[in-house]
């Protein structure tokens, strides 16, 4: 009883396919419970008064008398008050690690599940979907046991002695499963981390067919963004009719009694909680199913389909996924670079997983130790063993495995580094440490930055759907060039009249891009690529000098120069070919590598304002952050 949704008209890329959709359920995580608005998920103020709570728990706040009103019921009678009054004292430590934003979004689900009649018993004691929502896969969770089945048997343990208190009954299917553990297994494989800025997700929701329906792709046509409603507005939607529609075949009853009841029934909802929007990221046609995808793009096919199956239970059968030979991006992303050359699918050896391995330990030590300086080593000595370089072809035959730049576990470093050396950067400035020790981990930063975008970038021009990564990554990237601009010299950013350049098709402007022709958005990112290729044979030499992994590099936007299996994306000159083959150092200008890098960060800004207001919409907060990047510098000349 599969559901999807097809587009009922063909649409151009970049055009919104659904309206703002309200959710089911939405739940703040733990920490943010006392900082920001449980109904509208907006920020509390900082200065008193600091909003209103819960006469009861008081562990709920609210921004207004307004939001407090419409979540009041909800966040009483679904027992999520009981719950945290006092269930969540028996909870074990481990549980509440986790934090509770699930089984509380469970309560608030089966609260309006309930009273709209949308809970049945078959769909129970079938165990497969639960208003609308798909519930498959509990059964096969609980029997294998582990930490995810301790969770659920605990949290749905929780639920009920909270709804008791409410209801004084409890259903029990029979196939054993109460309602509360079919409802919080429901929330963990569809609910979505609400992102409304840059920072750390605020919580989850859980939405209903309209868009819960959307299925995974590991090639994606579509994204979504999040919406906060106006506070003291109803809402109303701006078109009748969106491109979007369910389909399916022998589809039960109260499936498409969920359907017609969101579809009809937006104002039964929760008035203000924060709305999801889903907007197509390629051309469309006419009967197309639409998906978008439900984890990290940038990984191999194992990494995702065991993703996949631990958080949803489903082994994904996409284009991706089966196209045999293997599509160029995942042969990239997986192949030694000694098979660079072969166009074959090459699989995982054991030696390249213990480098994950050891990734994956440096990130935790990172992360969990807050040891960032041992993390940068960690993962700079595995590159440094690892990665190709000028090595002869005995030494070739000898290694166990070879690295290549846009191998998914150099991706992976890059990420981890590029944040490390900012947290180490902003560490040092802080406390007032050495200069130049806080230049080269301000350079490092940058320089990683900007291999990782780089190299996401040659995968975006094979595949489309990498456009949503790289906007996030080219931010970063400009966001630490410009930081390694103002640490050059100690001096804020100015005289960057000559780095400011436009595309006469791309305009840096807020207007709508709903009917956005693919070949002029690919002729626009060829520009940019060009653009920042001439920057990068310029400045790329000195940012990655006196880094032993960087410098084994040649360029981070054309990655010919690895071989022929290399698709080639731009036609160098002779005198860029020459710059690119080029291994002497020459003496360098600081003034003038300033004057590039600044040049870089400011095409690297605007390319990810770009790309942001397509998969997104022009007033995305990434769109929103680039703008407003771009315009300090204005105001810095």
């Amino acid at each position: 009883m599969a559901m999807e949704m097809r587009a009922q008209e063909s649409v151009y890329m970049s055009e919104d396919l659904t309206r703002a959709i309200a959710p089911y359920a939405a739940t703040l995580h733990d920490l943010f419970l006392h900082s920001h608005c449980s109904s509208c998920f907006r920020k509390l103020p900082s200065q008193p008064p600091h909003g209103l709570s819960c006469m009861t728990c008081g562990s709920v706040r609210y921004c207004s008398s307004g939001c407090l009103s419409s979540d009041c019921e909800a966040h009483s009678s679904s027992g999520e008050c009981c719950f945290f009054a006092d269930h969540i004292k028996i909870a074990s430590p481990s549980f509440l690690t986790e934090g509770t934003s699930d089984p509380r979004a469970a309560l608030r689900l089966l609260y309006l599940l309930e009273i709209h009649g949308l809970v049945s018993s078959d769909s129970i004691n079938q165990a497969t979907r639960i208003g609308g929502l798909s519930a498959s896969g509990i059964g096969e969770t609980l029997g294998q046991g582990g930490e995810v089945a301790e969770r659920i048997l605990e949290g749905s343990m929780l639920m009920s002695s909270a709804r008791k208190m409410r209801t004084q009954t409890s259903v029990v299917s029979a196939n054993g499963l109460t309602v509360e553990t079919v409802a919080l297994w429901a929330v963990m494989i569809n609910s979505v981390a609400v992102q409304i800025s840059e920072e750390r997700d605020l919580g989850i929701a859980v939405y209903g067919p309209s868009f819960s329906w959307f299925n995974h792709s590991c090639f994606p046509n579509a994204s979504y963004r999040f919406v906060l409603t106006p506070r003291d507005e109803d809402y109303v939607s701006d078109k009748s009719e969106y491109p979007a529609v369910p389909a399916s075949k022998e589809v039960a009853a109260d499936v498409w009694h969920a359907w017609q009841f969101e579809d009809q029934s937006t104002h039964a909802l929760g008035k203000y909680g924060p709305r999801i929007v889903v907007r197509c990221t390629k051309p469309i046609n006419k009967g197309d199913e639409v998906c978008i995808t439900y984890i990290d793009l940038l990984q191999t096919r194992d990494a995702r389909h065991s993703d996949l199956w631990s958080k949803y239970k489903f082994i994904c059968s996409c284009k991706r996924c089966t196209s045999s030979p293997e599509p160029y991006v995942d042969f990239l992303l997986n192949c030694d670079f000694r098979n660079l050359n072969s166009p074959e699918d090459v699989a995982m050896s054991a030696a390249v997983e213990d480098l994950n391995d050891i990734l994956q330990q440096a990130i935790s030590v990172y992360s969990l130790d807050d040891d960032p300086k041992a993390c940068c080593d960690m993962i700079e000595t595995m590159l440094s063993k690892n990665l190709m370089g000028d090595l002869q072809q005995v030494e070739y035959s000898q290694r166990r495995d070879i690295l290549h730049p846009l191998h998914h576990i150099c991706l992976g470093a890059y990420i981890a580094l590029a944040s490390a050396y900012r947290f180490r950067a902003l560490t040092a400035n802080t406390e007032g440490k050495n200069g130049a020790a806080s230049f080269e981990m301000t350079k490092a930063a940058a320089a990683y930055s900007f291999v990782l975008a780089g190299a996401t970038h040659h995968l975006f021009l094979s595949e489309c759907s990498f456009l949503i990564p790289l906007s996030h990554f080219l931010l970063s990237t400009g966001q630490s060039m410009l930081d390694f601009v103002e640490c050059i010299n100690g001096e804020t950013r100015k005289n960057v009249s000559e780095a400011k350049f436009s595309f006469a098709s791309c305009s840096t402007g807020s207007e709508k891009r709903d009917s956005m022709q693919y070949n002029k958005f690919r002729s626009t990112c060829e520009e940019f690529g060009k653009r920042m290729l001439s920057l990068s044979l310029q400045c790329w030499p000195f940012l990655a000098q006196s880094s032993p992994c960087l410098e084994k590099i040649k360029n981070p936007i054309d990655f010919s120069w690895l071989g022929s299996a290399i698709v080639q994306s731009f036609h160098l000159s002779k005198e860029d070919s020459a710059n690119l083959s080029c291994t002497d150092r020459l003496p360098v200008n600081i003034e003038k590598q300033k004057e590039c890098i600044l040049s870089l960060a400011v095409c690297c800004i605007t390319f990810c304002k770009y790309l942001a207001s397509i998969c997104y919409g022009p007033q995305h907060y990434l769109a929103n952050h680039a703008n407003d990047l771009l315009e300090g510098i204005d105001l810095a000349q």
